[in-house]
């Protein structure tokens, strides 16, 4: 089984890689990309890759803004929710019942 994941994650891997290669060659043009320091020229297929990596980081860190906070407040809520669990097993068997 672990042989045929790193098969197909290799035969993936050389795909991405050989249309990443097609897609440099064929988008080697030089563009100018001005900014508010000056202005740099630089191939077209690497300012579209840069692009994308800087759009694909920033969703990560908005999406982990996100998701962070919720986990710690789960993780909170579910401390409490085995302390009060506790509390009533100890609460019961104090009277002698037993809960479960």
């Amino acid at each position: 089984m672990f042989l045929i994941k790193f098969i197909l994650v290799a035969a993936i891997l050389l795909v991405v890689l050989l249309i990443g290669v097609e897609f440099s060659t064929l988008n080697a043009d030089p563009v100018t990309i001005k900014y508010l320091l000056g202005a740099t020229t630089i191939p077209l297929s690497l300012a579209m890759i840069s692009a994308f990596a800087v759009g694909a980081l920033l969703a990560a860190l908005i999406g982990a803004s996100m998701v962070l906070p919720l986990r710690w407040q789960l993780n909170r809520l579910r401390q409490s929710v085995l302390t009060k669990d506790q509390e009533i097993n100890l609460l019961a068997k104090k009277v002698g019942r037993d809960i479960r």
